[in-house]
């Protein structure tokens, strides 16, 4: 790939010649190893939550679907009140789902007010809403269900330099007993990009304020989808080519200081942009043959074109790891998302025929997570090239791999890949964990019954959870 008419951009280590491509698919962010930190616990992830913005001294940016209201998550804005007090300069944002954000009496909403009433200058709280839901549609469909239409999903933490990609949500059940992902990454630049799409995105959200909810006006729900397409169109080519006029001179410099390059991916399918949907498929289309590949969801519901490739265009080797219904959130959920466990068991068992049908069974492996007293929650992919045992490259975030967060959803994820023996060694570790508790389930999925309205309703809501 050519850039600036003669420059060309490339990986520097041959191993990852087959994703030169990434280049032009999203913009590039060079650090060093020793700024990444692999989070594998919970607990760790509330811990070092409370000290990032227990000592922020310019920012705290936060996308989240909600926040929580149990003592753990008061805990944190406690902290982060102490700061902000303490810190006239410090500014903390806030962006959620508005649907997720508001359900409830005592709500994210409601702990968050007294920021908003009592140091407005230092704080903002938006609240996505799907333009699914603009209008009467917003008003028509109960609690709870209307969430299943499209949802502010992002799940980014920043302070300072610092910004902490999961898929876990800033709730009490997220820092204690649901094993999620966790990478934190410290470089201006990135928490730069990250915060500014988190502010890209409020700017066509509703406001908190202390008279209550403002809701930004636009004339049509058609309006509202072309402008901020365009926004974040804007936004993300203007990334890219500012990156890459950095990554040419770090190459005239030959600034060899850099093992470790982040391409930060957005996905929002409402809006035509597909960032992380397109370059995840070609990753999977990419790899060479006698690679590996570990993939984990929380929830599998694999959308065709990812189940496609995985069977008729990637060469590696190919492991996939999900929750076992024991593991799901919604296990015992009350009313037709009892069912959503069974629906998952049913597509996987459908995907598995599928492999058995192409004669793939020995190239792709099926595994449950299943742990006392834990959800799995966990998702992205480990890329192991051929002869390596460490993964050299990683995607992770909040994505799940599955039709709403590829159709219906606002995703950020970032594909890491790096040359660093440290950090490899510390993925691989990241990905051993979470497969402590993991099982072969192909056969038992054969097995397991599912109940006769979830076989004769799948198919017909499966992009909506």
């Amino acid at each position: 790939m050519l850039l600036n008419g003669n420059i060309p951009l490339r990986f520097k280590p041959a191993e990852f010649h087959h994703f030169n491509w990434l280049y032009s698919a999203a913009p590039c962010f060079p650090v060093n190893a020793s700024k990444v930190n692999i989070i594998s616990d919970p607990r760790q992830f509330y811990d070092t939550l409370c000290e990032r913005f227990r000592s922020a001294n310019r920012r705290i940016s936060i996308a989240s679907l909600y926040l929580g209201t149990g003592s753990m998550e008061k805990k944190l804005l406690e902290v982060t009140r102490m700061n902000l007090e303490k810190q006239k300069d410090l500014q903390f944002k806030v962006l959620l789902d508005y649907q997720r954000g508001t359900r409830g009496e005592v709500n994210s909403v409601s702990l968050l007010k007294e920021f908003v009433d009592d140091i407005p200058g230092q704080c903002s709280v938006n609240l996505y809403q799907t333009p699914r839901l603009h209008g009467s549609w917003s008003k028509a469909l109960p609690s709870r269900y209307n969430e299943i239409v499209g949802l502010q999903h992002m799940k980014l933490y920043i302070a300072d330099d610092s910004v902490l990609l999961s898929g876990a949500n800033c709730s009490n059940d997220y820092f204690q007993q649901r094993q999620d992902r966790y990478v934190e990454i410290e470089d201006a630049e990135l928490a730069n990009f990250y915060s500014e799409l988190i502010d890209e995105v409020s700017n066509f959200s509703k406001q908190v304020v202390k008279e209550g909810i403002h809701e930004r006006q636009f004339v049509t729900k058609e309006i509202l989808v072309k402008e901020m397409r365009n926004k974040v169109s804007v936004f993300l080519e203007r990334w890219k080519e500012q990156q890459q006029s950095k990554l040419i001179n770090l190459q005239e410099t030959k600034d060899d200081n850099k093992d470790t390059w982040v391409f930060p991916l957005v996905q929002m399918g409402e809006f035509g942009i597909r960032q992380d949907e397109q370059v995840t498929s070609r990753v999977l289309a990419s790899v060479p043959e006698g690679s590996f590949m570990q993939l984990a969801t929380g929830y599998f519901n694999l959308t065709d074109e990812y189940a496609r490739t995985l069977l008729k265009d990637c060469k590696a080797n190919i492991s996939l790891l999900m929750a076992h219904p024991n593991a799901n959130g919604f296990l015992g959920a009350s009313g037709p998302a009892g069912g959503i466990p069974h629906a998952y068991s049913l597509i996987a068992r459908k995907f598995w025929q599928k492999v058995v049908d192409s004669n793939q069974t020995r190239r792709v492996e099926m595994l449950e997570y299943e742990r006392p007293g834990w959800t799995f929650h966990a998702k992205g992919l480990w890329y192991y090239p051929p002869g390596s045992r460490v993964p050299w490259a990683t995607i992770v975030g909040s994505a799940n791999l599955g039709e709403r967060s590829v159709k219906r959803d606002l995703e950020a994820q970032a594909a890491i890949f790096t040359v660093s023996p440290e950090l490899q060694k510390k993925l691989h570790q990241e990905t051993q964990q979470l497969h402590e508790y993991a099982s072969e389930c192909s056969k038992e999925l054969q097995k397991r019954e599912t109940p006769l309205w979830v076989r004769a309703t799948v198919g017909l809501f499966r992009t909506y959870f």
